[in-house]
This record gives structure tokens, C-alpha cells and sequence, in this order.
């Protein structure tokens, strides 16, 4: 491990920051890559325990202690209508109840007079609700926002909201399954299952080739390249390709911020960079929420502002 990565620095939290501040200030371009401990470190954590009670218990009550204990292979064998009333329970939560996220607006505080572009893997719609213009982001993922045909007799896809407040209230607490299974969301063309269209919805295509666009657009630039809590659930969506791009590029740097959750010590956190990015990539192991609220805190007062 210690000869392929660097997994730390000599440098103190405040002279990281203070490099971390400088590329920000003085690069043409920025490039924010978000991950799930972007959005835990703003509160909505996958592995917080008391969180999960608030928005699922009926599943706390059965056992089970955070999202993650509840990905598909824990569901392969539940009714279809217990399933629905998880994913719209869960969905319903993390994107209409929890509350657009002040570490977010404050991100975008850091780089709202720059040349920034964001890629995340979150499908929890926090850049759009706290302010961040779209155009400037790409959802890897995509988002909770629509539904699919699993039968793939079109391509057109479906709002879930209006799925979402009509089977909340159908949602028996006894069973925890939707009492009425004719209520299930099906494609109206062949009557097929419908499931989250997460990258395969209307305009995902058109806001991957801004992305690259966009990138394409840093050749020759000053790129600071700000990696914030992504970790190896899905590698080849930020991490992978921001540590070749860094390698690649004439003239950039990858700060790389990431931390274990609070919630599981021991785990998780995956700060370092391969060796080869010595002097081009700086391992930063704190949580998301310092770096970004000691950076916030270093912006000039607004009357200060030329």
C-alpha cells in the first residue's frame, strides 16, 4: 500500500486548506466531484442509525439499523409490495423531506464566480435544490426523480412524485407493504414493472456531453480538481477518471477529500492517491464538512467583495 499510494502528507489541516484555497483563487477551472460522504457529511448519511429511524420504522423495528443493510441483495426476496413501500418510503425521504443541505449552498458559495463544473454519483438532487445551475452539473447516476419501463418497450419515462404521494398513504404499518398492489406503478404501454430511471432517462446523453465539453474546454488551463467523499462504491464514476485526469493534464491538481463515517469507525475513507500523482494530487483525510466550512469561513465579507 505505502508504495503504490500516498496516504498522507506532512501538512497540518490548515496549510492543506490554505493549498486546497490558493488552486481555488488562482486556477482557470474547477472540478468538483461529489460523493456519498459529501452528502453524509452534510447530514444525510446512509449508515446514521437514528436518521433511519425517523424515515423508516417500520424497517428499524425489523432490525435493520441504515440504508446500506437494505441495498438489493437483502430485497431479492421481498413481495413486490413491500419493496415499493421501501424504495417510495426511502425516496420520499431523502429527496422531498430532508431539507436542501446549508454545507451545499455553502459549496457553491466557494465557486460561484468560477469556472466550475460538478460530476456526482449522489441521486439525491442536492446541487439543484440548493441553488447549483444544472448546466453546470452532471449526475453520473442520475436521480430519484423518474421511472423506467423494466420491459423497455419505449424510452419514455415517468415523474415519481405523483406515484410517491399516492402510495405513502397505502403503506400499511403493520405489514409494511402497500395495501393496494393495483396501485403498484406499471408502464401503461405493456404493463411491464417500472423502476428508477437513473441513467436512462430523456437528457441524460445531453448532460454528459456538456461534462465532457467542459473538460475538454480545461486543455491549457489551470484545472484544480476537488474531490469531495467519494470513496469505491463506484470507482469508474469520479475517482478513476480524476486521478487520469490529473495524471494527463499539463497543468492540474487533485485535492483529495475523504474521511471514514462517523457512524462506522474503522471504515471507509479512502484519502490517498497513487503514487504516480506525486506532487500532482494531495491527500486531504478529513470530513467534507471541515474543509468546506474552513473555506467558507476564509471568504471576504460581502462588503469586502470588489
Amino acid at each position: 500500500m505505502t508504495d503504490r499510494y500516498i496516504t498522507k502528507t506532512d501538512a497540518s489541516f490548515e496549510e492543506s486548506v490554505a493549498a486546497l484555497k490558493a488552486w481555488l483563487d488562482t486556477s482557470d477551472k474547477i472540478l468538483i466531484g461529489a460523493g456519498a460522504g459529501l452528502s453524509a457529511a452534510a447530514g444525510l448519511s446512509y449508515l446514521d442509525e437514528e436518521l433511519f429511524k425517523t424515515f423508516q420504522p417500520e424497517m428499524a423495528a425489523r432490525g435493520y439499523r441504515y440504508p446500506y443493510e437494505l441495498f438489493e441483495r437483502e430485497k431479492e426476496n421481498w413481495p413486490q409490495a413491500r419493496e415499493w413501500a421501501y424504495n417510495i418510503r426511502h425516496i420520499h425521504f431523502v429527496r422531498y423531506v430532508f431539507p436542501p443541505a446549508e454545507l451545499y449552498k455553502k459549496l457553491l458559495a466557494l465557486v460561484r464566480d468560477k469556472d466550475f463544473f460538478v460530476v456526482t454519483s449522489n441521486c439525491d438532487r442536492q446541487f439543484m435544490r440548493t441553488g447549483f445551475p444544472m448546466e453546470r452539473v452532471f449526475e453520473a447516476q442520475g436521480s430519484y426523480d423518474r421511472l423506467r419501463c423494466t420491459g423497455k418497450c419505449t424510452r419514455e419515462t415517468w415523474e415519481i412524485k405523483p406515484h410517491i404521494d399516492r402510495l405513502l398513504p397505502l403503506i400499511d404499518p403493520e405489514t409494511f407493504m402497500i395495501s393496494d398492489e393495483s396501485a403498484i406503478p406499471r408502464c401503461p404501454y405493456c404493463g411491464a414493472d417500472l423502476a428508477t430511471a437513473f441513467r436512462a432517462f430523456e437528457g441524460y446523453k445531453d448532460e454528459q456531453a456538456r461534462y465532457v465539453d467542459w473538460l475538454e474546454s480545461t486543455d491549457g488551463k489551470k484545472l484544480c480538481i476537488l474531490e469531495l467523499g467519494v470513496g469505491f462504491n463506484t470507482p469508474v464514476v469520479i475517482r478513476w477518471p480524476f486521478e487520469r485526469l490529473t495524471y494527463l493534464h499539463d497543468n492540474a491538481h487533485l485535492f483529495r477529500v475523504n474521511t471514514e463515517y462517523r457512524e462506522w469507525p474503522g471504515h471507509g475513507g479512502f484519502p490517498m492517491v497513487p503514487a504516480e500523482l506525486s506532487g500532482k494530487a494531495t491527500p486531504m483525510p478529513y470530513d467534507a464538512k471541515d474543509v468546506i466550512e474552513r473555506l467558507y469561513a476564509m471568504l471576504p465579507e460581502e462588503g469586502e467583495q470588489s
